[in-house]
């Protein structure tokens, strides 16, 4: 009896890489995404704050606050005493909102005008921060009025920063805050995310990415001029 050679296996070797090739690239793609992705994000970042840092070096004016107010240093018989803060209820009378203890580095803060008779919003500063606004220290423990002396950085949110910024719309654009000028240096690394901020055409924008109101603008803000080239 003649015994009948076996036959091999037929295997299509020459097509493997081929389908090796058409089915890994999808675990290959989809593991490299999230770096590809960050890496992106970062780009993006470091590219708006440019735009945003050219933007006002180039275009921003300068604005000083019309804030006065009563300030005095705190007695001894303060110290470690709570400071009320009154505020005014729906019907208009005045009621306690918030309280803050009295510290040696505290600042007593009033505003100019009482809430109503003779009730005054009063709070606490710090004297870092009340110099900061003010550029002086109360020296004595009445209240005495100080002109405060914060300039900002304004800047109006035209088509063309729009669209240099990647607005969809050529109307609106949102924005990280940390990429504004008065941040970016010092959080680009830091790991606490700071809020977004919609621009829109026409708005006026500080450096610190707060959106300011025309209107607040002209009614509570002094005009300096352009800002100063460096």
């Amino acid at each position: 009896m003649t015994k009948k050679p076996r036959r091999r296996p037929f295997v299509m070797l020459n097509r493997l890489p081929l389908l090796a090739v058409l089915f890994f690239p999808c675990f290959t793609a989809a593991s490299s995404e999230p770096g590809i992705a960050a890496a992106q994000g970062a780009v993006s970042s470091r590219n708006t704050a440019s735009v945003l840092a050219e933007a006002f070096e180039q275009s921003a004016q300068l604005w000083r606050r019309d804030a006065i107010a009563y300030a005095r240093l705190p007695s001894r018989d303060d110290i470690g005493q709570m400071l009320i803060t009154y505020g005014l209820d729906a019907a208009g009378k005045p009621v306690p909102v918030s309280q803050q203890e009295i510290v040696q580095d505290s600042v007593v803060v009033r505003d100019m005008q009482p809430l109503v008779g003779a009730v005054y919003r009063e709070y606490l500063m710090t004297q870092t921060a009340w110099f900061e606004e003010y550029g002086m220290l109360p020296d004595t423990l009445s209240f005495h009025s100080y002109q405060s002396l914060r300039q900002v950085q304004v800047l109006t949110v035209d088509a063309q920063l729009l669209s240099a910024l990647g607005s969809p719309d050529g109307k609106t654009v949102e924005l990280k805050t940390s990429d504004f000028p008065a941040f970016f240096d010092e959080n680009q690394d830091a790991e606490t995310e700071l809020p977004t901020v919609t621009l829109m055409l026409g708005d006026r924008v500080t450096d610190a990415g707060e959106v300011i109101a025309i209107d607040t603008l002209q009614q509570r803000y002094s005009f300096q001029g352009d800002l100063p080239e460096v």
